[in-house]
């Protein structure tokens, strides 16, 4: 039997293999909360007996809730490959239910004074491990919001300039610009590996006075890592706000920090490229961060941050309401965050997690670096078909493919690659895999890929599939080996 290493044991498990140990850990998380309760006012009456039978309607509605719960997609396992979902861990599920019984809101200290401070320790650890030696940040319900904040931070602050994404970056930010009434923004096109275009970025740096340039750790669609050293040399230049968008790919950082705390200065002593190794290590140069724990960081939606390298820019977006904040010696995070109630569940989830598996190589890293090994694989082995091929060398840990042999046109690679989309994804009845699609827009996939036509100014359609689950090492890559088998069958 192969070893499994000890931080794998702190998940449950795609076959619930440590469904006993979790029972008896939730066990031990009500006898605390039953004690406390207990306890509080001691010399209080109760106010009513207890319930010593299941209360018909909640069994009644649970039991039916529960059916509907197996309707899901099976994100737990490690055939499902679409969607950023990963399992969450043990210290996640415990952490969040300890203090859900309770439900303590960190809009105000007073409202979570224990979560509050856990959630000023879990930001000074992310801090950390993006190398910022100070700071400010926050949790935030996920990298939307949190990409908002910053934007509206780096406005309020420095009052005039351009903002700057490129092309494939998410979603949210045409949105954010939409929503924060910035109407000079500008999308630079992406080179074959789904980076910014530098030189099309200084074109227009030459041009126009830059506020706000936003580079990409680890893009939605292909995980793609801007080249952050080259632009870090612009920022230096030019003098613009650097904000990295690394909610999904900001946690392969600490695979650069050793157990003792200290950096790591050599690729190979790592499973990154030096390419990817080199970028992330940049981002201590940057000036503010988005990143999302509930990503690679091992913790379940919705738990995004935002991080500032500078303190200050939160001065531009500070409230108060003179109801909330009494403890006014104490973080009072509301006042600096665009949400007003927040979780303060989520904090303690992310405490627990990152004390059990601390962010470094040997503690969350030692789960996501497998990610990098997966990925890897994969691309080996549909290099190595004659009936697929491969769009890009992955950065991380999203590999995109496509189906070859039908032909040299957009529409030909196109059905040829769908034909395989709707017999291994949600669209199929019982996939053996469940992979999702990577979509060019016909003005980008034309361009970047020259070798073929597009007679119908059609999208460039791609397989994708996230491999953020750290099982698929496992017993020699076999669930990666069995998806090609399948591929090369169909």
């Amino acid at each position: 039997m192969n070893h499994i290493p000890e931080e794998f044991n702190t998940f449950l498990g795609p076959k619930a293999e440590n469904a006993e140990l979790l029972l008896s850990l939730l066990k031990k998380v009500l006898d605390t909360q039953t004690g406390w309760r207990k306890s509080a006012y001691p010399d209080d009456p109760g106010l009513y007996p207890a319930k010593e039978t299941t209360i018909s309607k909640l069994e009644t509605e649970l039991d039916k809730f529960l059916e509907r719960s197996k309707k899901n997609y099976p994100y737990f396992h490690p055939r499902y490959m679409a969607q950023m979902l990963k399992d969450p861990s043990l210290p996640t599920v415990l952490g969040m239910l300890t203090f859900v019984l309770s439900n303590p809101n960190n809009h105000a200290y007073e409202g979570g004074p224990v979560t509050t401070e856990m959630e000023m320790e879990v930001t000074e650890m992310l801090l950390k491990m993006c190398g910022y030696k100070e700071g400010w940040g926050h949790l935030a319900s996920g990298g939307s919001l949190a990409n908002m904040e910053a934007l509206w931070a780096a406005r309020d602050f420095y009052k005039q300039g351009k903002v700057y994404f490129s092309e494939v970056s998410h979603y949210s930010w045409k949105r954010i610009c939409t929503i924060l009434r910035i109407d000079e923004f500008e999308e630079i096109p992406v080179d074959r590996n789904f980076r910014m275009d530098l030189n099309k970025l200084e074109e227009d740096l030459k041009k126009h006075r830059a506020m706000f340039v936003m580079a990409n750790c680890g893009s939605t669609g292909a995980g793609s890592i801007d080249d952050l050293e080259a632009i870090i040399s612009l920022k230096d230049k030019y003098g613009f706000h650097l904000h990295i968008d690394a909610a999904y790919g900001g946690f392969f950082r600490t695979l650069l920090i050793d157990e003792a705390g200290n950096n790591i200065n050599n690729a190979e002593a790592t499973p990154l490229t030096e390419y990817s190794f080199r970028q992330l290590r940049a981002i201590e140069h940057s000036d503010s961060v988005t990143i999302d724990p509930h990503k690679q960081g091992l913790i379940s939606y919705g738990a995004g941050a935002v991080l500032y390298k500078d303190e200050n820019l939160r001065s531009g977006i500070s409230n108060t309401a003179p109801y909330t904040y009494h403890k006014t010696d104490k973080p009072n995070i509301g006042m600096f965050s665009l949400e007003g109630s927040r979780p303060g569940a989520m904090a303690a989830a992310c405490y627990l997690t990152y004390k059990v598996l601390p962010l470094n190589s040997s503690g969350a890293g030692g789960i996501i670096g497998n990610s990098i090994a997966a990925s890897r694989k994969l691309y080996e082995l549909i290099s190595g078909s004659s009936k697929y091929k491969n769009l890009c060398y992955p950065d991380i840990d999203i590999n995109c493919f496509y189906k070859t042999g039908a032909g040299t046109d957009f529409e030909d690679i196109n059905n040829a690659t769908l034909n395989v989309y709707s017999q291994l994804s949600v669209e199929a009845e019982n996939p053996d895999f469940i992979l999702s699609k990577f979509i060019l827009p016909a003005s980008i996939g034309s361009r970047l890929l020259p070798e073929f036509t597009n007679k119908t100014n059609a999208n460039f359609n791609a397989l994708r599939a996230v491999l953020m689950k750290h099982w698929y090492t496992m017993n020699d890559f076999y669930y990666l080996r069995k998806l090609v088998e399948k591929l090369e069958e169909i």
